[in-house]
């Protein structure tokens, strides 16, 4: 009997595996469009067969299958390569977005941008160059000048905007990043319930990995499963996750970005983890692609605040050395800031001076011998047959009470405030140049000490020039003139004589200086004097890349100057500050580009394990259809033995 009830048994067992597969084949099918989803299979396993006594001994007879497992296809090689790959996919996806912006921003195809805004500005001190008396010529100059510094806050104030969208974005993400630790954690606990029966809960584990996965999408992770089954998750030697408890992500409270050193007019946040308070850095991913798109941004502001700098110094100190169409002059004090409000009657020229045996200046020659003075085509001055020596381009004398006194020209900046001066000073807090103004209605240094934006919002065109005749104050015409000798060396050496106004309306030399301006390098400013006297050793231009003067090969202490010259033109720092950009935003494409291919390979690999192959079920379909129906018709055949044999045995004849 026992033999024979066996066989329905192992009937029994087929058409429940048999049915059990065609479950989970129709599960697979249904969910072949899931994200997420891994295929799953049943693991099929003979049972214990049993001994029956036979006529030449015992044999072992089969009793059929087992459904040990429903099982999950998943290459965890693949997944450990996916989630390698895939944050530096999106991040340079990202940063491509970010490049894009910047270059919408810096457009300059429709002759609208910053380029075509200096090349105007450019042309028009060429055009007044020629036409220095004309009221028209003038007042383009001025206009011109205002469209380059409303251009420049313009795009500083888009790029603001750029940077507080990046932060809005960022504080999305970090609650989708909290979000999915949350979620992660959860599935962990129900995973460890239901798998403490020694079940596989394949839905929950697949649920679980596409979070894993997306969150993937914003960081760099490592992952470990304990011998409960709950994953451990770490970035950057961070532990997000483990088990039942996590981190919390967060933003910090806001913090100004002056605050950091320079005033980039933003508010600025870090990542923090709430448990230690600490900051967090992502290595990879959306959310690094956020702080780099930020400091990618905030490097452009800085680009600007050069270009601004550069006005507000070299442009400026340029201008004032310059005659407006009045002549008008003024007396200043030694350190040529100061004005000198007394009167000048009695005072000494101190122009020329004969000098001492140990070199320093024994006799002042007076103004009616300064008058005297000529210059001898060997490039020396001479008192007759005693040589003097030139002490400088500036008209000085010296007063009864031995102050040193200088004439220069009456003449106001062309951007900034009134006439005030602008250098950079080095700060040693911050170990940075900002820009300085030696403003009198403002003592308060740390409000004089202009940085980032600061400096781009001073840009503006000196109030002066919108009083009604403004454009006389235009300084055209040039204070210096420029002796040249060749040395025995064939070098050359200049000498810069003052020019006195003599009603010089058409002279428009300071304009060509002006011009030079745009298109000669610093480096070329200094040493060949050019645009005229920018050679004064008051004048130290800030290095457009960023490097400091050096002395003996380390950074300048100097608290006022400190940096060095650039080998760049202004039109060719902004030129090269955008070849710059496109070349970033072209390798950032190619990247991505090249992480999209590598992504679509590791994909393929995951899904050629984890995938749903339609053609794969609807065969298993069928195979297990089939099964399902020959062990129904197997059992049946068997039902019916047992039925003959129970019910006709010992009626025959009857």
């Amino acid at each position: 009997m026992r033999a024979t009830f066996s066989g329905l048994n192992t009937m029994v067992r087929g058409i429940m595996a048999n049915q059990l597969a065609l479950d989970t084949t129709g599960h697979n099918i249904t969910n072949a469009g899931t994200e997420g989803y891994s295929r799953q299979t049943v693991t099929l396993a003979t049972t214990y067969a049993e001994q029956r006594a036979g006529l030449h001994g015992n044999v072992m007879v089969g009793t059929g299958v087992d459904a040990q497992a429903v099982e999950r296809a998943r290459n965890i090689y693949a997944d450990i390569q996916y989630r390698n790959e895939n944050p530096t996919q999106k991040y340079y996806e990202t940063m491509a977005v970010n490049y894009d912006k910047l270059e919408t921003i810096f457009d300059d195809s429709k002759n609208l941008g910053i380029e075509a805004a200096l090349n105007k500005f450019y042309q028009t001190w060429v055009d007044l160059s020629t036409n220095a008396s004309n009221s028209s010529a003038r007042t383009q100059v001025i206009e011109q000048g205002r469209n380059l510094s409303d251009i420049l806050q313009t795009s500083t104030a888009e790029l603001q905007e750029q940077i507080r969208s990046q932060y809005e974005d960022l504080k999305s993400e970090i609650k989708q990043v909290d979000d999915i630790l949350e979620e992660i954690v959860l599935f962990n606990k129900q995973i460890v319930t239901q798998e403490v029966t020694g079940a596989t809960a394949n839905d929950l584990r697949d649920r679980r990995d596409l979070l894993v996965d997306k969150l993937s999408d914003y960081m760099n992770i490592s992952f470990t499963e304990n011998e409960l089954g709950a994953y451990q998750i770490n970035s950057g030697g961070v532990t997000l996750v483990n088990g039942s408890t996590r981190g919390h992500l967060l933003m910090s409270d806001g913090i100004s970005s002056s605050l950091y050193g320079v005033d980039y007019g933003v508010t600025d946040y870090n990542i923090k983890i709430k448990e230690s308070n600490l900051v967090f850095t992502p290595q990879n991913g959306i959310l690094k692609a956020r702080l780099d798109s930020i400091a990618e941004n905030k490097s452009y502001i800085d680009k600007l605040a050069d270009i601004a700098s550069f006005m507000l110094t070299a442009f400026n100190d340029q201008h004032k050395q310059g005659w407006d169409i009045n002549g008008n002059y003024k007396f200043v004090k030694e350190d040529g800031k100061t004005t000198y409000t007394g009167s000048t009657d009695g005072m000494t020229a101190v122009e020329f001076a004969i000098a001492g045996d140990d070199g320093e200046m024994e006799t002042y020659l007076t103004a009616e011998q300064a008058a005297t003075v000529t210059l001898n085509p060997d490039g020396k001055y001479y008192l007759g047959t005693q040589e003097v020596t030139k002490l400088n381009g500036d008209t000085i004398f010296r007063t009864t009470g031995g102050e040193i006194i200088k004439k220069v020209p009456d003449t106001i900046n062309f951007f900034g405030k009134g006439s005030i001066d602008y250098e950079y000073r080095y700060d040693s807090e911050f170990k940075d140049n900002y820009l300085y103004k030696y403003d009198p209605d403002e003592l308060d240094d740390k409000k004089n000490l202009l940085s980032g934006v600061q400096i781009i919002a001073a840009l503006e065109v000196n109030t002066m020039f919108s009083e009604n005749r403004g454009d006389r104050y235009v300084a055209a015409a040039t204070s210096y003139e420029v002796a040249e000798r060749q040395n025995d060396d064939m070098t050359i050496t200049r000498q810069y004589i003052p020019m006195q106004w003599g009603n010089r309306t058409g002279d428009g030399t300071n304009a060509v200086y002006l011009s030079e301006l745009f298109n000669i390098s610093q480096e070329t400013i200094l040493s060949d004097g050019k645009a005229n006297a920018l050679i004064s050793k008051n004048l130290y231009l800030r290095d457009l890349d960023g490097n400091r003067i050096a002395e003996n090969g380390k950074p300048s202490t100097d608290p006022v100057y400190g940096t060095a010259m650039t080998t760049l033109s202004l039109n060719s720092y902004y030129q090269k500050a955008m070849s710059t950009m496109g070349i970033d935003a072209y390798s950032t494409d190619v990247n991505y580009e090249g992480m999209q291919a590598i992504m679509t390979q590791v994909t393929n690999w995951r899904d050629s394990t984890a995938g749903v192959d339609w053609n794969e079920e609807l065969t298993n379909m069928i195979k297990f259809q089939k099964g399902f129906t020959s062990c129904s018709r197997c059992l049946n055949a068997m039902d019916e033995c047992l039925d003959r044999l129970v019910n006709s045995t010992g009626v025959v004849g009857r």
